[in-house]
């Protein structure tokens, strides 16, 4: 049967809190330890395919089960499970006769090569809650550790999961919680950690999935995909900003929030223009200090070392660059804050229920999506070539909102691609995407001729170095006007070719 479950990180030194939330007063706890082995074949044969095979001791209960199929949008899960009581550790494969783990090539013989991969150990406490009639949730606070072999990570996470009744239910519960409970949602599972050590491997900086529309959607299918997808990408890069040290979690986190505001600016008629830019609002602030992060991590990594590569006073270059460097660092803690913040995370579980929970009705007749995705394109087609007309006398400012043009059209551009020809679009978005990074050149050279002002460097140091950004800044305006020239001789996907 589907199991459908909100999951939250929560750092440790908060789960006293979820006990003495308001939304659980007058449910009796039930505590018990759950160790949790995961088997699977050497290669990874059932993860690879989407499940999980698990024998659990719950209290003196022995548990056998399989689920089936990936999910975590929005910290959103929704698997097929299937499980079976055993009187002791002992494992009956035939038991799962009718379930998608018979259909693994070699079934037959599966039970000779299955080894435990990982264990899960973990004390749970749980509450079960009806917050309005016909509702029926299970709240889930486990802490313990993953383990494989030497290695370990420590967990902390809540689960709600739907017992009985809609799963919205599950959401206005999760809001009630976040007003008293820092917590953010997470798409990781308990399996996806264990799988992290055996193969020995931290978590990896997520780019965007691509997204297949059907032209014959409706226009809310599609805005659900989309913003889905962008949402995607900031979760699934949010855990390498808190704890990671690689800055291109930062910079993933950072374009999948840029692609989710854009997705909820381009969608806003469907999603409501009110909630729609609430939403947008609410993010600013997560946005601005990914941003400053991201910054800094271009300019202490790339910008000012190359400014300074061959400088004669090798130490001062030395202690300029550690300086960058520490202010990065401080950045990206701000960002880190920013993620766990409350105010991003019930904006975000906001956007989650509404991906969830498709409680509005559909509006007949409205446009259709290919109709649309043409219309919204090219409008930014020629709101970017608006701002591109006098391209060469453009100031820093002007490059910069024309970036920003840039970045929309790309964004839309990529999550609408799969509804047009394919070689006229791919053609399209490799100019747009060689006119936003030749923007974007120019606007890390201006940024990091501000930054270079905030540090403790000799004035003539400064100076020089600010002529330098500021020349690059200025960028190279004639492949600027020839990039911009072939976008508006190809014409925005959907569009009527434009001749020369």
């Amino acid at each position: 049967m589907p199991e459908v479950e909100l999951k939250f990180a929560v750092a440790e030194r908060d789960r006293q809190r979820v006990s003495r939330s308001s939304a659980l007063a007058g449910a009796r706890p039930l505590r018990r330890r759950l160790l949790t082995l995961y088997l699977d074949t050497p290669e990874g044969l059932l993860w690879k395919r989407g499940m999980a095979l698990r024998l659990r001791k719950a209290g003196a209960r022995w548990i056998q089960s399989v689920k089936g199929g990936r999910s975590g949008r929005g910290g959103l899960h929704t698997r097929d499970e299937w499980e079976f009581d055993r009187r002791d550790a002992s494992l009956d494969l035939a038991l799962f006769a009718r379930t998608p783990l018979a259909r693994v090539p070699g079934a037959d013989r599966l039970h000779e090569r299955l080894a435990a991969a990982f264990t899960v150990d973990v004390m749970r406490t749980a509450w079960t809650v009806s917050p309005t009639g016909g509702t029926r949730l299970e709240v889930a606070l486990d802490v313990g550790e993953v383990r494989s072999g030497a290695r370990t990570e420590r967990i902390c996470e809540l689960e709600i999961e739907c017992l009985e009744g809609p799963v919205a239910a599950a959401f206005d519960l999760a809001a009630r919680l976040l007003g008293e409970v820092p917590m953010r949602a997470s798409m990781v599972t308990k399996a996806e950690r264990g799988w992290r050590l055996v193969r020995g491997g931290a978590p990896k900086p997520r780019k965007a999935r691509s997204v297949a529309l059907d032209a014959s959607a409706p226009l809310e299918h599609a805005a659900r995909e989309i913003v889905g997808a962008a949402l995607e990408q900031l979760q699934a890069n949010e855990e390498g900003v808190i704890a990671g040290s690689d800055p291109e979690f930062v910079h993933q986190a950072r374009v999948g929030l840029r692609r989710l505001r854009s997705a909820l600016r381009m969608f806003r008629r469907t999603i409501g223009r009110k909630r729609s830019r609430a939403w947008r609002n609410e993010l600013g602030r997560l946005s601005a200090a990914l941003g400053v992060a991201r910054d800094w991590d271009v300019f202490a990594l790339e910008s000012l070392p190359a400014a300074l590569s061959g400088h004669a006073d090798a130490a001062l270059a030395e202690r300029l660059g550690r300086a960058a460097k520490e202010r990065a660092l401080h950045a990206r803690r701000d960002a880190a804050l920013a993620i766990v913040a409350p105010r991003s995370a019930r904006t975000l579980l906001a956007i989650s229920r509404w991906l969830a929970c498709s409680d509005e009705p559909r509006a007949a007749g409205g446009e259709a999506l290919t109709a649309f995705a043409a219309r919204a394109l090219a409008k930014r087609h020629e709101h970017l070539l608006a701002r591109a007309r006098h391209v060469a006398r453009l100031d820093a400012a002007g490059r910069h909102r024309l970036r920003i043009e840039a970045k929309r059209l790309r964004y839309g551009v990529d999550g609408l691609a799969s509804l047009f020809p394919a070689v006229r679009t791919e053609r399209y978005r490799e100019a747009l995407a060689q006119l936003q990074d030749a923007l974007g050149e120019a606007n890390d050279a201006a940024t990091a001729a501000r930054l270079v002002a905030k540090l403790d460097a000799p004035p003539a140091l400064i100076h020089r170095t600010r002529q330098l950004f500021a020349a690059k800044a200025r960028g190279d305006t004639a492949r600027i006007a020839n990039l911009v020239r072939r976008l508006r001789l190809t014409g925005a996907p959907g569009s009527a070719r434009v001749r020369a």
